[in-house]
């Protein structure tokens, strides 16, 4: 698959050159409709729950410094979109294994919901007590995002910070102990994927 493995090539190309990788345009657009679909139906039957911080005993919520909604994705369930997904990022952590000789072993992720006026302030996605998470990945699942809609991703590098629209279909690419990052206040419901490529 010529045209996947140029994508995964972009987003390591842009972390290694630019601090984090983005693709537009990662998945089709029947795909991006058919998993915000997915994630619709597990808002309606009450599967979202809010989102916390911290890991085992110290979890707790916290909506000071987050307010988003989530639901965890097992990777051994049977809803075919779901699976194209994870295969797809299976993909790409091979990828990474074979040509950045990363020893990745594990990939877990969640779909996300923020709600007008929704954020996440700025943290980093490893754990204190958990060094396993290395690499950071989100695909974004909205729908004709425009500019005043808010909900960037800021992410911060060593000597600035950038701004990411989460349009649908795009996927965003960086190291989960480097670059703290935050969700800027939605203006309208924002939905995504985050998923974190893991080393035990």
């Amino acid at each position: 698959m010529p045209e996947m493995t140029d994508k995964f090539e972009c987003l390591v190309q842009g972390l290694l050159n630019d601090e984090y990788g983005e693709v537009e345009d990662f998945i089709s657009p029947a795909l991006v409709v058919r998993l915000r679909d997915n994630l619709l139906a597990r808002l309606s039957a009450g599967e979202m729950s809010r989102a916390g911080v911290g890991q085992n005993s110290s979890f707790h919520e916290n909506n000071e410094v987050r307010r988003d909604q989530i639901s965890w994705i097992e990777d051994d369930q049977s809803n075919a979109d779901e699976e194209i997904y994870f295969r797809l990022f299976w993909d790409f952590l091979a990828y990474l294994n074979r040509t950045c000789y990363t020893g990745l072993n594990g990939f877990e992720s969640h779909y996300a919901r923020y709600g007008l006026g929704s954020f996440y302030k700025k943290h980093l996605d490893q754990f204190k007590a958990d060094s396993g998470r290395k690499y950071s990945i989100v695909l974004y699942l909205n729908d004709l995002w425009l500019a005043g809609d808010g909900g960037e991703l800021v992410i911060y590098r060593k000597d600035d910070q950038v701004s990411v629209s989460p349009t649908g279909g795009k996927v965003v690419f960086f190291q989960s102990d480097k670059n703290e990052h935050e969700v800027l206040p939605s203006n309208r419901p924002r939905m995504s994927i985050a998923g974190w490529m893991k080393r035990n």
